[in-house]
C-alpha cells in the first residue's frame, strides 16, 4: 500500500481525516471527482488475484475494510476493542465494473453518504487509471462487540463526519 499521508492535499491539514486526503495527483492519474475527499492507494497483490488471474471480489471487501477502519479512526472512532463501539456491518450491495490485474495500481475512495442515530451509510469506489472498477454501499451499526448494544454515534465523531463529508441525516 502507498502511504498517502504524506503527500501533498487538497484538505486542510487540520481537518477531519486529513491524513486520508486524496491528493491532487491521484485525482488526476485515476480520475476521482471532487465528491470523494478520502482513500487510500495500494496495488493488487498476488494474494487477491485467482484463478481467472484477475483481483477476486473478496479482495476489494478487504480494500473496502481498510478504508473504513483508517476512515472512522481519523473521525475519532477508537481502535475496535470489544468493550468500546464498532462498527458492524448491516448491509452490503457491491457492482463489480470492470476486472483488476494483478500489481496494477488501485485507489479506494470512502465516504459517509448518510448519518442516522446509530448508523452510518458508507460509499466506497476503487478506482484505476481506466476509471472506477467497483463501487459499494454499506450500512453499518455502531455496536459495543462484548454486549450486542447498539449504541449512539458519539457527538464528536459525529461533527468530524459532517465537516468532512457533509452526509445527509435520516
Amino acid at each position: 500500500m502507498v502511504d498517502t499521508a504524506s503527500s501533498p492535499t487538497d484538505t486542510d491539514a487540520r481537518s477531519p481525516g486529513a491524513d486520508l486526503a486524496i491528493p491532487a495527483s491521484a485525482r488526476d492519474r485515476f480520475g476521482i471527482g471532487p465528491d470523494w475527499r478520502s482513500g487510500m492507494e495500494r496495488l493488487v497483490e498476488w494474494r487477491d488475484v485467482d484463478a481467472f488471474r484477475h483481483a477476486n471480489h473478496t479482495a476489494f471487501l478487504l480494500w473496502f475494510e481498510a478504508a473504513r477502519n483508517r476512515y472512522l479512526e481519523a473521525m475519532g472512532l477508537p481502535r475496535h476493542a470489544s468493550n468500546t463501539p464498532g462498527p458492524v456491518m448491516m448491509d452490503l450491495r457491491v457492482r463489480y465494473l470492470r476486472p483488476l490485474a494483478y500489481h496494477e495500481p488501485v485507489f479506494v475512495t470512502v465516504r459517509t453518504a448518510a448519518m442516522r442515530r446509530r448508523s452510518l451509510e458508507m460509499d466506497y469506489a476503487a478506482w484505476t487509471q481506466d476509471g472506477c472498477a467497483a463501487t459499494c454501499t454499506a450500512v453499518l451499526v455502531l455496536m459495543i462487540n462484548d454486549t450486542g448494544e447498539k449504541v449512539a454515534i458519539p457527538d464528536a465523531v459525529r461533527g468530524s463526519i459532517r465537516t468532512l463529508d457533509n452526509p445527509r441525516e435520516e
